[in-house]
């Protein structure tokens, strides 16, 4: 009988160990209507700058790939949250 009880508190402890962190999960915050619509843009900037980097050749291809990269992190660096 002592066996029993015991498995029972031990697992329903666990059980309530368990459920806890579950309950207690913050929500995810939104971004605003102003950092989606600066992160839309940044993407089409991004987006055009590629197409236009596919039509050059040779080192010039790698510059303008590198240009349009680091100015994306620049753009969504400056993104309002």
């Amino acid at each position: 009988m002592k066996n029993v009880l015991t498995k029972t508190f031990l697992t329903l402890a666990l059980a309530a160990t368990a459920g806890i962190p579950a309950l207690a999960k913050p929500k995810k915050q939104k971004h605003s209507a102003e950092h989606t619509a600066a992160v839309k843009k940044c993407d089409q900037d991004y987006s055009a700058a590629r197409v236009t980097a596919k039509g050059l050749k040779g080192q010039a291809k790698k510059d303008a790939l590198a240009k349009a990269k680091s100015d994306k992190k620049q753009c969504l660096a400056a993104a309002p949250m």
